[in-house]
């Protein structure tokens, strides 16, 4: 029972450390390969959300904010939304009238 004891803790060792080993060998070898992949790409000279954000404060202070009226929106949206339904009407109209 010795021998078999002993051989089966030298094989577990021995798998055991081949995954560490080959665990540490692929780890260093994709720590290359993207690092060198990396190395031809540079930071741009500005950054450009910067230039974003000035642009978006530079129309901000343009504009300067005013309250619109309840009624002014509300009047916008009735007029839409009877727009739109005299438009559906027209169309099923002129489906009805000609038939394919």
């Amino acid at each position: 029972m010795g021998i078999m004891s002993n051989s089966t803790i030298l094989a577990s060792s021995l798998v055991i450390l081949s995954s560490l080993t080959i665990g540490v060998a692929s780890g260093l070898i994709s720590f290359y390969v993207g690092s060198e992949s990396l190395k031809s790409v540079n930071t741009p000279p500005e950054n450009p959300t910067q230039k974003i954000n000035e642009q978006e404060k530079e129309v901000q202070d343009n504009k300067k904010f005013s309250i619109i009226p309840e009624q002014k929106i509300l009047v916008k949206v009735y007029d839409y939304v009877h727009k739109q339904q005299e438009a559906s009407k027209v169309k099923q109209s002129q489906s009805n009238s000609n038939p394919q």
